[in-house]
């Protein structure tokens, strides 16, 4: 089965249609995009090929997504490890952080390290949001 892809702007409009039509609320977006990236985890790399995952996390909503994503891979039997290195300073964000805590999912300031410790990364740092072009190369 071939992966589909929406492209940002997509995604962006579907958030906000979710939000407004649907009246989903923000922390209930985050808990289904959480969950999804935690199927996906468990789909593509089972517990079985390595339980170790680093959990790179932003402070935007991609990053909460990142920490519901860590809760249930906890759930499933893998061994999360969160780099939160620029922390959401909100309750929703203080909340996911604390349900963590609760569980003894160990939070790093050593991205380097945590690597080296890990079989699989998430990357929950930038999500959806615009972002300038990257610079082009000097004309030689």
């Amino acid at each position: 089965m071939a992966a589909k892809y929406l492209s940002a702007a997509n995604a962006a409009a579907l958030d906000k249609d979710l939000m407004s039509i649907g009246a989903f609320s923000l922390d209930q977006l985050m808990e289904l995009a959480g969950m999804s990236v935690s199927q996906v985890v468990y789909k593509v790399h089972p517990p079985s090929k390595g339980r170790r995952i680093l959990v790179a996390c932003g402070p935007g909503n991609n990053g909460g997504d990142g920490l519901v994503a860590a809760r249930h891979l906890w759930h499933y039997g893998y061994k999360p490890k969160i780099y939160y290195p620029k922390q959401g300073k909100n309750e929703l964000y203080q909340r996911l952080s604390t349900q963590l805590r609760n569980l003894s999912i160990p939070f790093t300031d050593d991205f380097s390290e945590a690597l080296k410790e890990s079989d699989h990364i998430v990357d929950a740092i930038f999500g959806i949001s615009p972002l300038p072009p990257p610079p082009q190369p000097p004309p030689h």
